[in-house]
């Protein structure tokens, strides 16, 4: 449990009352009060048709932290417990207005570009570009629901966690002590590459869920950067993270405020090519037009701008200079997004992603014009294809003779250059917490260079499949 959290809840519990009394009382037309009577009115008038709803036993502590409008649910004894963002013994509810506060600025969704690229289209629905966000379905969700498999228990014996599908709803249950609650699992962030997280809605904000879905053994686990033994659900997601998970949403302020119906979710078409309203349009209207209009083909940018918009959410843990989404195709990268972190550990892991400055370490970088697209098609799923990955690293390397282990009996050295020359690797900065211990799931690395302890693992990998 958390000694740090324990410590600051004895003086929420001695003062929380106070300050709610005295905000009633004192202030009775407050934002806070008017949002919590507004809440509770929502709340009850959809009882009827909301599942049974159980209030914590009257042994545990239940503070408003007003700061953040978050409700913590604790014993008194202990120092850990459940945040959430919505009164405890009710569930949270998605807010019903879909008036956006800003106006789209032109973008239409990957489903209007299918009227022109039919084949593309098609094809780009496997990629995990179009898989980093999703709504939750039975189609899309990974992990198991059935009994025995659909459980996280943490290492407090008190907090475990039940995955729950009942009707068209899959949810996250969670056991604190004798008390229950349920949040529903409502957007996949990931596209199971090494993970699934999930979000959920509460009014017009998002929130991560505690628990996440590994891909590695197929297990539930803490979601990344989450303290096990508690059930954390108040974690806000900031529009940086919808920029490299959404092509569009309105964003409302207040960090994690959105318009439910204007999410697109999928990091699709228009993140490459910019908002294609006005070239669906035209094209409508000119069937016959040969030439693109009103839209932006990468390949016509000269190399830099090209791979800047890969570098939107392949370069580095970037912070916005300003709201997200304002980055299009053409534009240079440091207009809207101040320089990643360089701390050499955080070089290769998931909220860093940076490949775009690790390969421009890579002498092969420096001493060619090879971009992203020289080794990957964003139009097709080629994850896990290494000899797909080999024979575009044998265009400019001829002959697997240059490689310096060769020859070697049995070994193909041209069908797997990957392993040897940018190998996965774990880091510091991606760890997962659970009971078992932590895990770091690994991660490729884009610095191609020869590295002689990853050759020696690849080749004693072979030897062991004989």
């Amino acid at each position: 449990m958390n000694l740090k959290r324990g410590l600051i809840i004895i003086s929420v519990v001695v003062g929380a009352g106070w300050v709610i009394r005295q905000s009633v009382q004192e202030h009775p037309e407050d934002e806070l009060i008017r949002d919590l009577v507004r809440e509770r009115q929502q709340q009850e008038a959809s009882e009827a048709v909301a599942p049974v709803r159980t209030e914590p036993s009257s042994d545990m502590v239940v503070s408003l932290i007003p700061e953040g409008k978050v409700w913590f649910v604790g014993k008194y004894e202990d120092g850990g417990g459940v945040e959430i963002p919505f009164q405890p013994g009710y569930r949270p509810e998605k807010s019903t207005d879909e008036t956006p506060v800003e106006e789209n600025p032109g973008f239409v969704g990957v489903e209007a570009c299918q009227e022109c690229h039919e084949e593309k289209y098609h094809s780009f629905l496997a990629t995990g570009h179009y898989k980093t966000s999703r709504p939750v379905n039975e189609q899309t969700i990974d992990g198991r629901f059935d009994k025995g498999f659909n459980g996280f228990q943490t290492s407090d014996p008190n907090v475990s966690f039940e995955m729950i599908h009942r009707g068209n709803e899959f949810l996250q249950q969670v056991h604190f002590f004798d008390w229950s609650f349920e949040v529903p699992m409502e957007i996949i962030m990931g596209s199971s590459k090494m993970a699934q997280t999930y979000l959920y809605w509460h009014r017009d904000r998002l929130y991560q869920h505690n628990v996440t879905h590994i891909t590695d053994g197929d297990q539930w686990i803490n979601s990344p950067g989450y303290i096990d033994g508690d059930a954390a659900y108040a974690r806000p997601i900031p529009q940086r993270c919808l920029d490299c998970h959404l092509t569009y949403f309105d964003y409302r302020g207040n960090r994690n405020r959105y318009t439910p119906g204007s999410l697109i979710l999928g990091v699709t078409c228009e993140r490459c090519h910019g908002p294609a309203e006005g070239h669906v349009n035209h094209h409508r209207d000119h069937r016959d037009a040969e030439k693109a209009v009103a839209i932006t083909n990468p390949a016509d940018l000269d190399r830099k701008l090209q791979m800047d918009i890969c570098g939107q959410c392949h370069g580095g843990s970037r912070e916005l200079k300003g709201d997200a989404l304002s980055f299009r195709p053409g534009d240079p990268l440091e207009d809207h997004y101040f320089p990643p972190d360089d701390e050499q550990d955080a070089k290769n892991s998931v909220h860093t992603s940076n490949q775009l400055n690790r390969l421009a370490e890579s002498v092969c970088f420096q001493q060619s014009q090879m971009t992203c697209v020289d080794c990957h098609d964003p139009h097709h799923n080629e994850r896990g294809d290494d000899q797909l990955f080999s024979n575009r690293c044998m265009t400019c390397h001829e002959n697997e003779s240059d490689c310096g282990y060769y020859p070697q009996e049995g070994v193909d050295f041209a069908s797997n250059c990957i392993d040897c020359h940018m190998p996965r690797r774990s880091t510091e900065n991606l760890r997962l917490e659970s009971v078992e211990g932590d895990v770091f799931p690994p991660l490729r690395d884009h610095k191609i260079r020869i590295d002689e302890a990853a050759t020696q693992r690849y080749l004693e990998s072979l030897q062991g499949s004989r």
